[in-house]
């Protein structure tokens, strides 16, 4: 059977994809501060998604992030790192009051 022939018999709704979430905006909570290669470890509010902040718009966002600890909860503009499974580019951040 060639690659023609077995698409025609999956099912039209499994071989679409929607398109890939490319930017987030919302409410996070440190889990891991900032390592030694600059990776943030952050929860999603309200779903619990993990996500790992890896890339920075500027170095000034990136000394104000390395500088949570964890439990912190801030709202940050992020945008998809590459291709990557889950790594994140933040664009900006605004401190949230617990």
């Amino acid at each position: 059977m060639n690659v023609t022939e077995r698409n025609r018999r999956i099912p039209k709704s499994v071989t679409d994809v929607s398109p890939t979430v490319m930017d987030r905006t919302g409410k996070y909570t440190v889990v891991k501060a900032c390592n030694d290669h600059g990776t943030i470890t952050l929860r999603e509010h309200p779903r619990n998604g993990t996500l790992y902040v890896v890339e920075y718009d500027d170095p000034e966002l990136r000394a104000e992030l390395a500088d949570l600890e964890v439990g912190s909860v801030v709202h940050l503009d992020l945008r998809r790192a590459g291709r990557r499974g889950n790594a994140w580019c933040a664009e900006a951040a605004q401190p949230v009051g617990t």
